[in-house]
């Protein structure tokens, strides 16, 4: 609402911006979110025109006309690739994997084109027989069965490879292989599975020719050997190696790949019926539920048979088609990339994206732990990556799908603002209609909607008090994306008001082929705010109501509240920011280039480097900390601020020395509370045993108490060289102790003391991979601390301990010992 009282409907995001039309698409990476309004930032987009960061995340604009260029290979010639297709895989450090020729071996390569092949080796299955010499008890051969043939390999999780085999008759499994801890296991399977994938959570799922199963678990990290004379559990192994369960697959005609994204689990699978060879895909959610639905989705039947899936996220998917021999095999070599409409709609659409490949040397794609798409070529594995050119439609219409709704009929609709950017070449323009009626009336022409004025572009970045707008500056396209508005009207008549409940609006969209607009947002403003009405005499107001069949020109009321209005946009926002001044003053909604300036006000210095959120968390405790400068409080609250909540997680504990000696003992006739001691945590109430000796009674306990509460009454010179001694080991210093992910922070602690600690205090920073109740854990020996036990750092030379949590492990490699690391955007 702005001064005027004047509410507004907002249109952003998907949901908001939902339009239909011709040459119109939602482009999700157009945008970015930022935790508080600021300057945003305008970049080349590679669907052309410009990417912002700002508010908003998405925008319309042109859609991609790439036609991609499918390889037509026959579906007898792909059918046959497919059958002798190989799998593979590729570790962190480049290393390929793959079957052996005769599928009963798992091999691995050294060099980036797989010229050579070695076999891959693990600890040898428990469940084989004697080893044929000590090698092979060290280290075996990872093979199939006797009279078995691997069927697929594949590499996920926290590196798990699994590879199905099958001798044809009776016996059925998979092998499973954990590169790091380098254990191989053999599970068995009712019937033989065709494709095997390893999710981000080491669940195993298996594809039979109808049926999915899923299976987890795994040996234990040591060997364990029960012993008859103790008490052992009756479960050795909590999560063995099984199936969890079986769930029967739709119809189908044919299996043909399987892939998965982080949340669905995706079936490539020629579709049943039909002499056609048309593919279809079967989807479920990737949850440990036997019971989730499938989706089944047709492709186009004009697609060329596929060898393998891809998925780029939960609804897009790519497709793998083998390229055709002769002169085409360089001109059509994409990848098809296709949308998978939510709520489980039937058919699946080609999306116009070109996803070319360099060439082609395997007809599977190489699966790697990151599950992004890799192709075999002739020079080695490459990613796949969508074509950056774009070739976008010349124009379009976008109708918004839900009509804008003002919640009283009759509404007289003011103007539009749109958050949008329009490069140079390219334009973009409005149509609205105005009604009662949520459903539109029946026998409307085809000129139903009223084009409106031309685009005004504003020098404001927003009409909102100090909101944050798209900005330009520094990419060589000033004022391209910006704000602009629309007064809106009827084209013609002698009332142009444009009235009803219910606002609808269509888009449309020009560009020159290679930019294109883009719409971030949009905000309707009603109802109108009319000085006329307000400040003029009532027989120079509107005395006519607006008819839709009047063709004539505007008369004298309509012509002056339209004038009026113009001004009237302009001052309104001007008044809206002197009306919301204050919040140039509070921290909270200041824009983060007033950060600085206020900080200056209250004598604070702000880092650049400061997120924004923490800049606004420390002005809002100036005020706090300098009642209290220089005391431990303003100490905790400062470190928690510039940590980010660290303090309040217990990440980061500020302790005094003179508190580091147990004095909370027992003392007779005194109340020795320590609800807020840093070492105890209100534990030590009871001062018992357990936390300290119940009573003082020495005479050296008397003498450290009375050097630490009473060093006056200390009169003895024995006494007084004691508490000269307690003085000098423990007075004036402070330890700062980082636990666990709080050690990233101790640079940004040690800058930050010199400033919130008395120049007579004598400061350190300690860090620990240990997170503990400083009073507690020494005495008691466990972990008081609730949190994820912290992973074992590799062991580092001068650094590690012998026993001290530094562990040898092994990379995620096909070969170890020859790890090295590599880029992996090949």
């Amino acid at each position: 609402m702005n001064s005027n009282g004047n509410r507004f409907v907002l249109l952003t995001g998907d949901d908001g911006l939902r339009a239909s039309g011709n040459g119109c698409a939602w482009d999700a990476g157009q945008g970015a979110h930022e935790e508080t309004p600021g300057r945003s930032q305008v970049s080349s987009s590679p669907s052309g025109g410009l990417q912002r960061s700002g508010r908003f995340q998405g925008a319309i604009t042109l859609q991609r006309q790439d036609q991609p260029r499918l390889p037509q290979l026959g579906s007898a010639a792909a059918l046959a690739l497919w059958q002798s297709a190989t799998p593979l895989v590729q570790d962190d450090h480049g290393q390929l994997g793959r079957l052996s020729d005769n599928r009963q071996r798992i091999q691995f390569s050294l060099d980036r084109q797989g010229q050579t092949w070695q076999t891959l080796l693990a600890e040898r299955d428990p469940a084989d027989g004697l080893a044929a010499d000590l090698s092979a008890l060290v280290l075996d051969e990872v093979d199939a069965p006797a009279a078995a043939r691997f069927a697929d390999l594949h590499l996920g999780g926290s590196g798990l490879l699994a590879a199905p085999w099958s001798d044809g008759a009776a016996a059925h499994g998979v092998t499973l292989v954990h590169l790091r801890r380098r254990w191989q296991q053999r599970l068995a399977l009712p019937q033989p599975a065709r494709r095997a994938w390893v999710d981000a959570q080491d669940g195993i799922w298996l594809l039979g020719d109808d049926a999915l199963w899923l299976a987890r678990g795994g040996p234990l990290p040591q060997p364990y050997v029960p012993q008859p004379g103790r008490f052992e559990p009756d479960v050795v192994n909590p999560d063995p190696l099984r199936l969890r369960w079986r769930q029967p697959l739709p119809p189908h005609a044919g299996l043909l790949g399987l892939a998965a994204s982080s949340g669905r689990l995706f079936v490539l699978v020629r579709a049943s019926g039909g002499a056609s060879p048309r593919m279809a895909v079967l989807s479920r959610p990737l949850s440990d539920a036997a019971d989730s639905p499938w989706a089944s989705h047709s492709l186009p039947a004009a697609l060329p048979l596929a060898t393998d899936i891809a998925a780029l996220d939960d609804q897009r998917i790519l497709l793998l088609p083998p390229l055709e021999a002769g002169a085409t095999r360089q001109a059509a070599r994409d990848c098809p990339l296709l949308r998978l409409p939510p709520g489980g709609a039937p058919r699946a659409h080609l999306l116009p994206e070109r996803w070319p490949r360099h060439s082609e040397a395997a007809v599977r794609f190489v699966r790697h732990r990151d599950n992004l798409p890799r192709y075999f070529s002739a020079d080695g594995v490459r990613r796949l990556y969508r074509l950056a050119q774009a070739r976008l439609a010349a124009s379009g219409d976008a109708l918004i799908d839900a009509p804008l709704d003002a919640g009283s009929p009759d509404t007289h609709w003011d103007r539009i603002y749109l958050d949008a950017c329009v490069p140079p070449g390219c334009r973009l323009a409005v149509d609205a209609w105005a009604g009662d009626l949520p459903v539109l009336p029946a026998g409307l022409p085809d000129t139903w909607l009223l084009p409106q004025p031309a685009l005004l572009a504003s020098p404001l970045k927003s009409e909102l008090p100090f909101a944050a707008q798209a900005d330009a500056a520094g990419n060589g396209d000033e004022g391209h994306a910006q704000l602009f508005e629309v007064l809106l009207q009827r084209p013609a008549g002698a009332v142009r008001e444009l009235r009803g409940r219910y606002l609808r609006l269509r888009l449309r969209l020009q560009g020159d082929g290679r930019h294109s607009p883009a719409v971030f947002a949009l905000r309707a403003w009603h109802p109108r705010f009319s000085w006329q009405g307000q400040y003029l005499p009532e027989h120079m107001r509107q005395q006519q109501a607006p008819d839709a069949a009047d063709t004539g020109p505007a008369n004298g009321a309509d012509l002056r509240d339209r004038v009026l209005a113009s001004f009237e946009g302009l001052w309104t926002p001007l008044e809206d920011r002197i009306a919301a001044a204050e919040m140039l003053l509070s921290p909270a909604t200041a824009p983060p280039a007033q950060l600085p300036v206020l900080a200056e006000l209250l004598a604070q210095r702000l880092p650049a480097a400061w997120p924004v959120a923490r800049q606004r968390r420390w002005l809002a405790s100036a005020g706090a900390r300098q009642q209290r400068h220089g005391t431990l409080a303003a100490l905790v609250l400062a470190l928690d601020v510039l940590t980010d909540g660290a303090v309040r997680r217990g990440q980061v504990v500020p302790v005094e020395h003179f508190r580091l000696r147990r004095t909370l003992a027992t003392v007779l006739g005194i109340d020795m509370d320590d609800d807020a001691h840093p070492l105890t945590l209100g534990t030590g109430r009871s001062g018992n045993s357990r936390v300290g000796d119940t009573l003082i009674l020495s005479d050296d306990s008397a003498r450290e108490f009375l050097a630490l509460f009473a060093p006056e009454v200390a009169s003895a010179p024995g006494d007084a060289a004691v508490v000269q001694r307690v003085f000098d080991d423990v007075a004036r210093r402070l330890t700062v102790v980082l636990h666990g992910p709080a050690r990233a922070l101790a640079r940004s602690v040690a800058e930050a003391l010199p400033a919130l600690v008395p120049a007579t205090v004598v400061w350190a920073v300690r860090e620990t991979d240990h997170p503990f109740v400083l009073g507690l854990s020494p005495l008691l020996g466990i972990d008081t601390y609730l949190e994820t036990t912290p992973p074992p750092r590799p062991v580092v030379l001068d650094r590690s301990r012998l026993g001290r949590g530094d562990l040898l492990r092994n990379p995620v490699a096909l070969s170890p010992e020859h790890a090295l690391p590599v880029l992996q955007d090949e």
